[in-house]
């Protein structure tokens, strides 16, 4: 079971996080969310240590995206595509479709390799990543960079000098969180004490990911879970999360987008429509969710 002891970091108002009744959680940021999704550890234990409040979560998680949206413009051109400096806007019409009553962000890595030159300008893009978001979402909580781990052939003084990059973009996220009055959970401090929880040196294991959950919510000071997390029920849970994860993921991701989205829309204008007929079958999975928690 998870053990809520002793803080690893959390900045106010972190210490007074609370879940309402039928709540929609966002997780947005790079890979860090995006390889998250065939995971579900995070989200499986926030579920476990709130199962009677029926949450929705939804994962925008977009490998190699950074604090200005970049990547969801695939930098291709047209239609949804368009130029990088386009990728800002689709985002902001994500948000405002999605309606998140919170918003688990998570960026800093990517934009770590514009080594120190490049922390202001990751600074001023957070900020205005943050000004976007308070506009359509009450309440959120930024997660740190990851440290490198050490191993994978690797060598040493590379994973040094990375990880003191990373640190600093650490710290700037902390501290934009703090000025903004938003909650902090740290994540390279940490993980920075053992090195079992990547499949290559930066990106998470299942274990990693399990790792992670239980550190957001020590930070984030939960209540205790439900179920122990390495429970046979505990991963049928997960389980149904990943489907529905699953699912999600090729509904706004679809992998005929340049059909549905882009510069090919008028050329097969059916596939615009399956998208949406995905719907009932999220529906499903999260009706399956539901059950699950409710007999715990």
């Amino acid at each position: 079971m998870l053990t809520l002891g002793t803080l690893f970091a959390a900045c106010t108002p972190g210490d007074s996080f609370s879940i309402k009744q039928n709540e929609k959680i966002v997780f947005l940021g790079n890979a860090f969310f995006e390889n998250a999704i065939d995971k579900g550890e995070i989200e499986t234990t926030i579920s476990l240590c709130y199962p009677k409040k029926n949450i929705t979560f939804r994962n925008i998680g977009w490998s190699g995206d950074n604090v200005y949206a970049h990547t969801r413009t695939r930098a291709r051109g047209g239609g949804r595509f368009g130029d990088p400096d386009k990728g800002f806007g689709i985002l902001t019409n994500q948000i405002i479709d999605l309606k998140p009553d919170k918003i688990f962000i998570a960026y800093g890595f990517n934009e770590s390799f514009d080594d120190e030159g490049g922390i202001d300008s990751y600074g001023e893009g957070l900020n205005q990543l943050l000004e976007m978001l308070s506009q359509h979402c009450p309440e959120l909580i930024l997660i740190s960079t990851i440290p490198m781990e050490t191993g994978f052939g690797i060598p040493s003084e590379h994973i040094e000098a990375q990880n003191e990059k990373l640190k600093n973009y650490a710290e700037m996220t902390k501290d934009i969180a703090i000025n903004r009055g938003h909650s902090y959970v740290d994540l390279f401090t940490p993980l920075s004490k053992e090195s079992k929880y990547t499949a290559n040196g930066i990106h998470l294991t299942a274990n990693g990911y399990r790792k992670a959950g239980e550190l957001i919510a020590q930070a984030l000071s939960f209540p205790a879970p439900a179920i122990e997390i390495d429970s046979e029920k505990a991963a049928q849970i997960r389980n149904t999360i990943i489907k529905k994860n699953t699912l999600f993921f090729h509904r706004w991701r679809p992998r005929n987008d340049a059909f549905v989205y882009g510069e090919r829309k008028d050329e097969q204008r059916i596939a615009q429509e399956e998208p949406a007929q995905i719907e009932p079958f999220i529906a499903k999975q999260e009706a399956a969710i539901t059950l699950l928690l409710e007999d715990l």
